[in-house]
């Protein structure tokens, strides 16, 4: 099953991309900045456990520099 960005306007899936997908984090309080700067209001009623297995973001919502690897693991 493919994922697709949760970003207002953006059409990419990860069946017809490169980019990598990440899930919204668990901790609440980094969970309600990404839905902030998400902006959108559908997402807001959502628990970060909720958000966190069902929606992702695309790569091309980050800064190169917000991505950091470590041990194959990205942290965002």
């Amino acid at each position: 099953m493919p994922n697709f960005c949760a970003a207002p306007n953006c059409t990419r899936k990860s069946t017809q991309s490169d980019l990598a997908f990440f899930r919204f984090p668990r901790d609440p309080v980094r969970c309600q900045r990404w839905v902030e700067n998400c902006r959108r209001a559908d997402l807001e009623d959502k628990t970060p456990d909720q958000l966190n297995k069902h929606y992702r973001l695309c790569a091309k919502h980050f800064e190169t520099s917000m991505i950091c690897r470590s041990n194959a693991h990205f942290k965002l």
